[in-house]
């Protein structure tokens, strides 16, 4: 048996964290099984249809990695997998469940319906269907049919019996029938309700095993009487916990901050979001924390998903990006920053190609390890590109260094311009550029910070920059001596 996986999101807004949890659990396990994992489109309910979701969700998927064996719109197209282009498949299945007596015809209305809800809501009760048109006769229901009284078709739910299913994460689970509505499997536009229509697909596309949020235990009991219905072999299934803030509370799927794409363009590294949402839930059995994708593929198992909700924290997230950042290679690095730029900040990328690449590289392996994300990138390297560094004088004198006042700043800063000009080409290494000044900062009897902090704060005009010697080897030897002259004609 092949092992075959799906991910079918309703197409009605940007990708969140939690399915994005939901997409690499089934991508893993497929690729651990060497089998495949499937995309379709669960679009029956109009209502709630937007339409850019679709492509936003493949261009998503594909910057994370998480690329399906089978999606809509694929060269290959092996059938729809749209569920609003099945309609006629949905149709064929649904008289067969009222020619066998699993589903019946209702002709309740919204207004009914509304009332039935309301009195129950009064009166405590749990809101059901109560089975009205079930119990119609044959020659009432042909009657209905020839005056075109709009229906529904519900699921004829047995009485008095317990539907059980095992779970691979919550184990065996129990539901008494008398829990389960008569759900509604067609509706009066014609169109399936999520469970018909999941239950078809997922038999005609021969899933094996059905991974998806916990939110659906309360439905797959009816999902098994269908299965039973059509005398169909039933799926594994396994439903994922929950996913809460650092408060508790659930992440909301209307709100920005959890979607995927919002942290990809604060720019988290793909590396970190998706080492990240695999721990969240599942146990690894080792204490090792940095897995790459072939990785997490080898060691991942479902069985060891934990039971209980996981709490989404943006500072672990910041402890796994600025680990790739400092890990990965510098080009590999330095070519995704640019392609982060281009898409996210059209401006600072087209001065950044003003400079020589060169350039940009040794500024950005500087402060890689530095930043917890690229989108911090721009906030800590204007001084670089921008030759208008603004002194400031109180900054410069720093008491911690023994730096007093200004006669010392200026002081240090001509000792800084008369090593810096001794030096007839760029120094080649951090090393060279450290001993030189350490070497004339000795014979000058002063203290290494009594000179670098100014120099640093004349390089940068920022409280927080890189040290003093690392912008040297950044700027070279030429613009650091134009900045500190500037500065110091200003003092």
């Amino acid at each position: 048996m092949t092992v075959i996986t799906r991910f079918a999101p309703s197409p009605t807004w940007y990708v969140h964290i939690w399915s994005l949890r939901t997409v690499l659990y089934n991508y893993l396990f497929a690729k651990k099984n060497n089998g495949k994992f499937m995309l379709r489109i669960e679009d029956t309910d109009r209502s709630r249809l937007v339409e850019w979701s679709v492509e936003n969700l493949l261009l998503v998927l594909a910057s994370v990695w998480l690329i399906p064996d089978e999606w809509p719109n694929n060269p290959w197209d092996k059938w729809p997998y749209y569920q609003s282009e099945r309609l006629d498949i949905y149709k064929k299945y649904i008289d067969q469940l009222i020619e066998n007596w699993n589903a019946y015809y209702c002709f309740c209305n919204s207004e009914r319906l509304t009332e039935l809800r309301n009195e129950q809501e009064s009166l405590g009760l749990a809101t059901k269907y109560d089975k009205k048109c079930r119990y119609l006769s044959k020659e009432e229901i042909i009657e209905k049919l020839k005056n075109n009284i709009p229906y529904t078709i519900r699921l004829k739910v047995p009485d008095n019996e317990v539907i059980e299913f095992n779970d691979v994460i919550k184990w065996k689970i129990k539901v008494s029938s008398k829990d389960i509505d008569d759900q509604v499997l067609l509706k009066t536009d014609w169109f399936p309700t999520y469970h018909l229509a999941a239950v078809v697909d997922d038999h005609l596309m021969e899933i094996t095993h059905v991974i998806r949020w916990e939110e659906w235990v309360p439905s797959t009991s009816k999902h098994v009487l269908l299965y039973r219905a059509f005398w169909w072999n039933i799926p594994v299934f396994a439903h994922l916990p929950l996913l809460l803030w650092t408060d508790k509370k659930k992440l909301s799927k209307r709100t920005w901050d959890v979607s995927v794409e919002s942290y990809l363009e604060k720019w988290y590294l793909t590396e970190s979001i998706i080492n990240y949402i695999s721990l969240l839930w599942w146990n690894p059995k080792t204490t090792e924390e940095f897995f790459n994708m072939w990785e997490l593929i080898e060691k991942f198992e479902l069985t060891n998903v934990h039971k209980s909700w996981a709490v989404f924290d943006i500072e672990r997230l910041d402890f796994f990006n600025a680990y790739y950042l400092k890990t990965l290679n510098l080009d590999y690095l330095y070519n995704k920053l640019m392609n982060y730029l281009n898409n996210y900040d059209k401006e600072f990328y087209n001065l950044l190609l003003s400079f020589s690449e060169n350039y940009n590289k040794k500024i950005f392996d500087e402060l890689k390890t530095r930043i917890k994300n690229f989108s911090e990138y721009k906030k800590y390297t204007t001084f670089f590109y921008n030759n208008s560094v603004i002194p400031n004088n109180e900054l410069m004198i720093n008491e911690k260094m023994k730096i007093l006042d200004i006669n010392m700043v200026k002081k240090s800063l001509n000792l800084s311009l008369e090593i810096l000009k001794s030096k007839k080409d760029d120094f080649e290494t951090m090393e060279e550029i450290k001993n030189i000044f350490v070497e004339k900062i000795q014979k000058a009897d002063m203290k290494n910070g009594q000179v670098l902090w100014p120099v640093r704060c004349a390089l940068s005009g920022e409280q927080f920059s890189p040290w003093a010697l690392e912008l040297i080897y950044i700027l070279w030897i030429t613009k650091s001596i134009s900045r500190i002259e500037k500065v110091l004609d200003t003092i």
